[in-house]
């Protein structure tokens, strides 16, 4: 065995009855304003209702107004239909026969074609009595007699 001891064990110091135990000064306890935090809080939420009211409000106004323009645009569709209808009746071929003779206007006759017997200067001929190398104004062909 070996000639080593143990370390001694210390025992926890006791209390002597004449001391009195370990007392400490206790401040003043923190002052909570319960009423002011009350009332932010009721403003706060007097503040969101107002603004729920108020967009629900707005949003009725804009569902009212959305309702009298489709209101207006109906009685305008309304109206479009109605005066298509009253062009469509008008441009009837019959329709405009019809006006056309109380105005005093006559059916057309056969169809005729004219021809004419010698090509005009706005043609690009030039007419039999000038000769191409003159020079003349290039009016006159347009305003002569000849025409």
């Amino acid at each position: 065995m070996s000639a080593i001891t143990a370390p001694l064990r210390r025992s926890r110091p006791t209390a002597e009855p004449s001391q009195s135990p370990q007392l400490r000064v206790v401040e003043e306890p923190v002052v909570r304003h319960t009423l002011a935090y009350a009332v932010v809080m009721v403003l706060v939420l007097a503040a969101a209702v107002f603004g729920a009211v108020s967009l629900n409000a707005l949003a009725a106004g804009a569902s009212v107004e959305a309702r009298t323009l489709e209101a207006h645009v109906a009685v305008a569709e309304r109206d479009y239909a109605r005066l298509v209808a009253e062009v469509a009746a008008l441009e009837d071929p019959a329709r405009v026969r019809a006006a056309a003779m109380e105005l005093g206007m006559v059916a057309p006759g056969p169809v005729r074609h004219l021809t004419l017997e010698r090509n005009l200067p706005s043609d690009g001929a030039v007419p039999s009595s000038r000769t191409p190398d003159a020079t003349t104004d290039p009016l006159k062909p347009l305003l002569s007699l000849e025409r």
